[in-house]
Parts: structure tokens; sequence; C-alpha cells
């Protein structure tokens, strides 16, 4: 996994009870939200009240396998930990509570690039490569992780090799193995990694999809939405771990 410098904002603020907001309507807001539940596990461990107004300004893409829900969880037990003046026991403790509220929350407490295996509680450091442009295309639909995991669980009956692959890709971005399962559950992903292999020759489905990662120039971002301008397409760069610290630490702040 490597972190990336397209991100949501969170902000927490001390309040009477527990209330989460999100600019964006398609973020569900109850108990079942991953930074909601991040609030009450941390609240339990410090033995404090549950008591913080948390919005949330989305600009990562909801549902594209990007992580972005699993690094709001993160960074909402960062900030909490401040707000809640909690003790270096509690914060110490915070991989341990991230591993178990959702298996790629550990990660987003460190950044970088690193390993990441087990259920994704065991999170081993490794050194940052370069700096590297990317462009993310995302398609107009989600894509069931739930469902891409029960067909990869039956892969058996999964193509061995896709039109699409580029033995080249691995240098960098791939292969990821669960995207013959991702075509199964969505064939209409096939179009646009066909896209993508035209513009780059490094290209990858984001975990479990939709969205797709090109190590490529920022100016491929042209290319693509001329072919698919019912498409959102984002230019980042990767985040090497330093820098992913600098934008996360709340440094006794409330955002």
């Amino acid at each position: 996994m490597v972190s990336i410098d397209l991100a949501d904002r969170l902000t927490v603020e001390s309040s009477e009870d527990l209330r989460f907001s999100c600019d964006d309507p398609a973020v569900p807001t109850g108990e079942d939200n991953l930074v909601v539940r991040a609030a009450r596990r941390l609240a339990r461990a410090a033995g404090v009240p549950p008591r913080a107004a948390i919005r949330l300004e989305k600009r990562t893409p909801t549902g594209g396998g990007l992580g972005g829900g699993s690094a709001d969880a993160a960074i909402a037990l960062k900030l909490l930990a401040e707000l809640w003046n909690c003790s270096p026991e509690v914060r110490a403790s915070l991989p341990g509570l991230a591993a178990e509220i959702g298996s790629d929350v550990p990660f987003f407490l460190f950044g970088g690039q690193a390993d990441v295996t087990g259920r994704g509680e065991i999170v081993q450091a490794l050194d940052d490569a370069p700096r590297r442009p990317l462009v993310l295309l995302v398609p107009p639909f989600t894509v069931s992780t739930a469902a891409v995991y029960r067909a990869y669980a039956g892969r058996g009956r999964l193509p061995q090799r896709l039109a699409v692959d580029d033995p080249r890709s691995a240098s960098f971005l791939g292969p990821n193995d669960l995207t013959p399962a991702v075509l199964q559950v969505e064939p209409r992903m096939e179009a646009y990694l066909a896209s993508a292999a035209r513009v780059s020759e490094e290209r990858a489905v984001s975990g479990s999809g939709s969205t797709i990662v090109l190590a490529a120039p920022h100016e491929a971002r042209d290319e693509l939405a001329r072919r698919h301008p019912e498409a959102r397409l984002f230019a980042c760069t990767t985040l090497a771990r330093d820098a992913y610290r600098l934008r996360t630490n709340p440094n006794g702040g409330s955002s």
C-alpha cells in the first residue's frame, strides 16, 4: 500500500454528545460509518464519554477502492486522542484499535509505503520510493467489495490472464490478483482498463475497484477525459511517510 496526496478533511470539536456530518450525501453518517465506530471504540478504550462534533469534507471517491473511509477512521483516532487528551498508553494502542475498526485502517496511521498482511493489522514499513505522478480514473459506478471477494473465492472459474494485462505493469502498481474477480462482477470495467492500457504501461485496479490507478504524467488525464467524459479523473502523487505525517499530525489542533 502507498499513500497519495488526494485526501478528505476531518475536523473535530468539543460537543455535548457524538455528532458526525459529511458534505457528501452519499456517505452514511450512522453507527456503521467507520469514523463513528472509531470514535466510540476510542472512547471505550480511554474511559471517556464519546463527546465530539466530527465534520468530514469528502474529496476522495466514495466506494472507489482507495481506502478513503479507512483513512478517515485512522485520522479520527488521532484527532480524538488529542481532543480527549488520551493517555500515552491509549495512544500507543491506536494501531490495535484501528485493526478492530477495519482491515485497512492501521496502515493509515502511518502512511508512506508498506507491505500490509494478515487482515491488514500487520503493517511493515518500506523505504519510500521516489515520488510518482498518478492519474486516477474513476468510472461512474461502484463495485461491491463483498461480491468481488465472493468471486475471488471461486477463482478457479475465473480467467487466468486478461487481455488488458501487461507484464510491465507489475513494476510499480501490479498485478492485482482481484482484477479477474472485479471484471466478473462488473464487466464494464474492461473498457476502462483497456483505455488505461492505451495511455500508460503501468496501471492497476485499486483494491476491489472501481478506481483504476495509472502511473502517468498528469497530462494523461486529458486523453482519458476525451475517451470517458462520464468518468471522474484526479491527478495526484504518491506521498512519502514523512510528508504523510506532516499532513495528518494534528499538532494539538482540531483538523
